[in-house]
């Protein structure tokens, strides 16, 4: 079960990336987000996870969901991918309310 949630945030993040909610990153910020999710799905050691996802979620919660390309089903398997993978979802609820109020100005 906890290959195929690593899985799942793979093709999720995979899937952002296809779709360009990344691309306001800086360079280095996708290379260490790609490079940490590899680490990440690779490894087994739990306590090496939690301080890999706590690394992992502050880039993560820098998607971009007003790209015109993330379509509703994108944005569901993002949600599902983060929730069963245990990754904090509460503050990209909050980033992505913020920017839902600057967008509508």
């Amino acid at each position: 079960m906890i290959t195929n949630n690593k899985a799942m945030l793979y093709e999720a993040v995979a899937e952002f990336i296809q779709l360009h909610a990344f691309d306001h990153l800086l360079d280095h910020e996708l290379a260490q987000l790609k490079n940490l999710l590899n680490i990440w799905a690779d490894s087994a050691d739990a306590n090496h996870l939690h301080e890999l996802t706590q690394k992992l979620t502050p880039l993560l919660s820098k998607a971009n969901f007003f790209v015109e390309t993330v379509s509703p089903a994108a944005i569901q398997l993002w949600f599902y991918a983060l929730s069963y993978n245990n990754i904090p979802i509460g503050n990209m609820m909050q980033d992505l309310s913020f920017n839902n109020e600057i967008t509508s100005y």
